[in-house]
């Protein structure tokens, strides 16, 4: 159950990073409008391109349409994200055991 919500909160950490790779790339206004795409070939990306840190893997680091590179700071603000999600997960749940 542990291992599941440190899961959870690399997750939900990756996804708060990744929008703010979003918003340090694009500002903010640009970030809340519309979804996310490709920035060479434009199209908008699918609900399982979106999940942080797998889909960068899983395309290897690429847009699934025009074969594009994603850049590397993407993937970063996604890590970034993420190790701050566990480093805030991991001791609350283990304080909650004691």
């Amino acid at each position: 159950m542990i291992v599941v919500a440190w899961c959870l909160a690399g997750l939900f950490g990756g996804a708060l990073g990744s929008f703010a790779g979003v918003v340090a790339s694009r500002g903010w206004q640009k970030a809340l409008r519309g979804r996310s795409h490709c920035d060479v070939c434009g199209r908008e990306l699918e609900w399982f391109e979106l999940v942080p840190l797998l889909s960068f893997i899983a395309l290897r680091g690429r847009c699934r349409t025009c074969g594009s590179p994603v850049a590397w700071r993407v993937y970063g603000w996604e890590v970034a994200g993420a190790a701050l999600g566990l480093c805030v997960a991991i001791p609350l749940t283990l304080t909650a055991l004691r």
